[in-house]
């Protein structure tokens, strides 16, 4: 009877699991790149904290000169909505990315709309553009840079 409860418990469990994931918004594939000559540091502040809990893997908490950073966010509050937002900094600047899916209600059903914004702080040079979008999955890849 003992077994019985736990495997109850077990598959419960693994329903919710599998129906939270399908639940899940599409998933950003993020490309950070420091096109400077100085490091770059990861900033969790505000409202990139949610999308830093999410990354997987998480976001490097440093990234050299010239180098990169690659990582995903799956949206987790719903299947219509993704928004991603990250902060670096470097020195005295800063650039603030955001990234975001929407599945927009139309006469003929939905229409999937990707967004990307940056913000250029202290004398940064931000960028940020989509690299690729899934019209399937509604997946999406955005690549952040850095100056």
């Amino acid at each position: 009877m003992k077994n019985k409860n736990v495997l109850r418990v077990c598959g419960g469990v693994v329903a919710l699991v599998v129906a939270g994931y399908a639940q899940a918004g599409p998933e950003v594939t993020i490309t950070f790149k420091n096109n400077s000559d100085s490091k770059s540091t990861y900033d969790v502040v505000g409202s990139s904290a949610y999308s830093y809990a999410e990354a997987n893997p998480k976001p490097m908490p440093e990234v050299q000169a010239h180098e990169s950073d690659v990582y995903r966010v799956r949206g987790a509050q719903s299947p219509d909505v993704t928004t991603v937002v990250f902060q670096y900094k470097m020195g005295a600047k800063t650039c603030k990315f955001k990234t975001s899916y929407l599945n927009l209600p139309s006469r003929s059903g939905t229409v999937p709309k990707w967004n990307k914004s940056e913000q250029s702080l202290g004398g940064a040079r931000c960028e940020a553009k989509i690299t690729g979008t899934n019209f399937a999955t509604h997946d999406w890849a955005v690549e952040f840079s850095m100056k």
